[in-house]
């Protein structure tokens, strides 16, 4: 059985960082951006990665995701909701994207390929974690090219749970990907990505290598 089996629904976070707005052009929302992916999209953080090849550029969009143990219920704190951290690499087809915005169309061509949800493994969500004391980054050939912590998010982790709770439901299995700092960019055939986290007086996890193949 894969650890993927698992998960119901993938629900991604847009523009949640305002920094990445700016770097695209794009407003800082007033509400949370929410849309999904297939779980197809699924893919573990280390190996080879075939994206998909003459659509123009594939950029990473490295984000912390988490993982919702229990059936959502809005008086509920995050310790008893979360049962897991992540990171996690929301792919996004740019030039198939700027197309579809253009013409006010769904993003789902640009952001639900097959292996546009690279995930690592789960760390464990203890009581009392502090997600804004979290750090995360992407390496690409040994360079970090991406890091942000969920400090600087726009909506934090729990306006996010809350706001899709709400308005969508959450239950065990689903997780979320809360949003990419700025630092996105393309990648070329052959490039190696890694992931890091760091907790809080906590020891540095890596996930990777991936091998990317266009």
């Amino acid at each position: 059985m894969s650890a993927f089996d698992s998960i119901r629904n993938i629900y991604c976070v847009g523009r949640n960082y305002a920094l990445h707005a700016k770097e695209l052009g794009n407003a800082v929302p007033e509400q949370p951006m929410i849309f999904s992916k297939p779980t197809h999209a699924l893919h573990p953080a280390a190996g080879t990665l075939r994206l998909p090849g003459g659509v123009g550029e594939i950029h990473h969009e490295i984000e912390l995701v988490v993982r919702i143990g229990a059936p959502y219920e809005a008086d509920k704190p995050l310790e008893q909701l979360i049962d897991g951290v992540a990171l996690g690499i929301d792919w996004t087809a740019r030039d198939v994207q700027s197309a579809l915005k253009e013409k006010r169309h769904p993003w789902l061509l640009a952001k639900g390929f097959k292996g546009s949800a690279v995930l690592s493994d789960f760390i464990p969500y203890e009581e009392g974690s502090r997600f804004s004391e979290l750090q995360f980054s992407l390496l690409k050939n040994g360079e970090t090219i991406q890091s942000g912590s969920p400090a600087e998010m726009i909506f934090s982790v729990q306006t996010l749970v809350d706001y899709i709770g709400a308005n969508f439901g959450l239950d065990a299995g689903d997780i979320i990907y809360t949003g990419t700092p700025a630092g996105v960019g393309a990648v070329q055939d052959g490039d190696l990505i890694e992931m890091k986290l760091t907790p809080p007086g906590g020891a540095e996890t890596t996930f990777g290598p991936l091998r990317i193949e266009l």
